[in-house]
């Protein structure tokens, strides 16, 4: 297969990935809807039961995306993990304390396995770690619920994948039945 060169700047993977970084961060930045500050919506459940499972930043978990999540930053690991779900489910940046471990995670990816699904995908540094955790059932206390609105911002250009398509689906509903 011949490969074209790109036109313009604009149109090479370099600079897609760049304002795609640039806009994600300024999703973070902006807060919810039009209050500019995050929302911790007391309507929805402080904990959550789900089936949880684990994944690696390597090849073998996060396949051409080793090492980076869903919104072009690193896969985080420490005092706060990142994890992935079902974005209209446990929305993009909902961060929330595992309740059988007490680590913290924030919801920063999504895997095709999480969606329809009350399931999570949790950050581990090494594959011994997401063996040794295998599936467990697991209850997530919420400590802030992310933004639907931020959600659907960053996976609507990328709806042409049916795992995504679905999750845009589902946050359009819920941005209707809202309003």
């Amino acid at each position: 297969m011949r490969s074209q060169k790109p036109t313009s700047l604009m149109h090479s993977p370099l600079s897609r990935l760049a304002l795609l970084l640039i806009a994600s961060l300024s999703l973070f930045a902006s807060g919810c809807a039009t209050t500019g500050r995050p929302v911790a919506a007391p309507a929805k459940p402080k904990t959550v039961p789900v089936t949880a499972t684990a994944y690696s930043s390597g090849a073998k978990c996060n396949g051409a995306w080793a090492h980076r999540n869903a919104i072009g930053g690193r896969l985080k690991s420490g005092a706060v993990n990142s994890a992935a779900t079902d974005w209209s489910r446990i929305p993009l940046g909902t961060k929330f304390r595992v309740v059988e471990t007490g680590k913290v995670y924030i919801v920063d990816d999504y895997g095709s396995a999480m969606v329809g699904k009350d399931k999570v995908d949790l950050f581990h540094t090494s594959y011994r770690d997401v063996y040794r955790w295998g599936v467990r059932q697991v209850t997530l206390e919420i400590i802030e619920w992310g933004c639907p609105d931020k959600s659907l911002a960053v996976l609507k250009p990328r709806a042409r994948a049916p795992h995504v398509r679905r999750m845009v689906e589902a946050l359009k509903l819920q941005s209707s039945s809202a309003g």
